[in-house]
């Protein structure tokens, strides 16, 4: 017992939700999957065959995954903040990488935001640039307090987001958006002077004005690459659909709103899936609106629950944290994960415009599932290094005291 308590370090409630939504996730994945495993062919002539294929790939990402958490919640919190620079170096190589890729004819991945690594499989360069890229804002912010007043350290910020938010803002506006907001919190975090928050949000407003007007009447059709690399046509088609709000057009934007109506309070069991084989994305972009379709409102809100009750444990451990570097590492971390899961159960509802975000630790495994993974691996390594940190208080304050009584005995 007391080997597996130092084998699984960290925020033990933390490790409840993950546990949980890894269950519900093989549950709803193999209900959600018939479609995507006919859809592929490997096994035309024996779906079942197919399905069960997947659900075993999918079950060992979510092991690998947990292997991952493990691992990295055993390695010392300031390894991270001594790498950071590096992991920054690299994310914004894997971004370039991908676009000359696509741009060279090597990728056919759309838009460039896929890397396709031979025996391996694909890699999203954007997921793993969005963790990195908190990483090293943790790192700048923290060691900038002496100038963190300072109009200059406030540009080299900006500086640093955007080199890495530019490239993904025409793959993958979604992602870029989250990048943006858990970034901007962290600089709030971090006590950026506040008066040029006033710039940030004109800036903020340009991009807006500037990202409509790309747009344009034909959502990019007919300009040379715009929509291969701006994706605009995309982002207009996907915006258009959202505000038009037409109930009658078979889009997958209203399948998984009839999903969610036959679903009702309490759903209709796990496995009974109607919608899910007419959603193309049903294991993963629309993945929440087949566990509403069988585990009903109340399974909805319960996914809802869960992923709140991970940020609070992200707030918790980062109010217990000792220093700056810390603090902001799980804040971001911690709220790219909510965000991401946020948006992906908005686009489920109707809420917001489709974007392509995964379900976190519930969706289809990949890129994302193992990549959130290292986020959590990351934060559990913080909660870990918190705990000993208070261990070695209390020890100091009974020495103390014990030292306190003797004196007074000896007095």
């Amino acid at each position: 017992m007391k080997n597996a308590k130092s084998f699984i370090r960290g925020d033990k409630i933390i490790w409840v939700v993950l546990i949980l939504l890894s269950l519900i996730s093989l549950i709803e994945v193999y209900s959600s999957i018939g479609k995507f495993a006919y859809d592929t062919g490997k096994f035309a002539q024996n779906i079942d065959l197919s399905t069960f294929f997947l659900l075993f790939k999918h079950f060992a990402i979510i092991c690998a995954t947990y292997l991952v958490i493990v691992f990295i919640s055993h390695i010392n919190y300031q390894k991270f903040e001594q790498l950071a620079p590096v992991g920054y170096i690299i994310s914004i190589i894997l971004l370039a990488a991908a676009l000359i890729l696509y741009i060279s004819g090597y990728s056919s991945k759309a838009a460039g935001r896929w890397i396709e690594i031979p025996f391996l499989g694909q890699l999203q360069p954007s997921e793993i640039a969005k963790y990195l890229l908190i990483l090293f804002m943790a790192r700048f912010l923290a060691n900038s307090q002496d100038t963190i007043k300072e109009k200059k350290t406030f540009w080299i910020a900006l500086g640093i987001i955007a080199l890495v938010a530019c490239p993904i803002f025409p793959q993958n506006l979604s992602t870029a958006g989250i990048i943006a907001v858990c970034c901007f919190i962290m600089m709030f975090l971090g006590n950026i002077n506040k008066k040029y928050w006033i710039i940030l949000a004109g800036i903020a407003a340009t991009i807006f004005v500037i990202g409509l007007n790309t747009l344009g009447e034909q959502y990019g059709t007919g300009t040379l690459k715009k929509d291969e690399v701006m994706r605009t046509a995309t982002w207009g088609g996907r915006i258009s659909e959202w505000l038009n709000d037409d109930l009658e057009a078979n889009t997958q934007r209203n399948i998984a709103l009839r999903a969610i109506a036959m679903g009702g309070l309490t759903g209709n069991h796990p496995g009974s899936t109607i919608q899910g084989r007419l959603l193309s994305e049903s294991h993963n972009d629309f993945i929440y609106a087949i566990i509403i379709e069988e585990l009903g409102s109340i399974g909805g809100l319960l996914i809802l629950l869960l992923y709140t009750i991970l940020f609070y444990r992200c707030v918790v451990i980062a109010g217990k944290s000792n220093n700056l570097f810390k603090i902001l590492t799980v804040s971001g971390l911690g709220l790219s994960i909510y965000l991401q899961a946020l948006i992906n159960m908005g686009v489920a509802v109707g809420y917001l415009p489709v974007t392509g975000q995964t379900l976190p630790f519930i969706s289809y495994g990949g890129t994302s599932y193992l990549l959130s993974g290292c986020a959590v691996g990351v934060i559990q390594s913080i909660a870990h290094s918190n705990k000993l940190l208070n261990k070695n208080n209390k020890a100091l304050e009974e020495e103390t005291e014990e030292n306190i009584n003797d004196n007074d005995k000896n007095q």
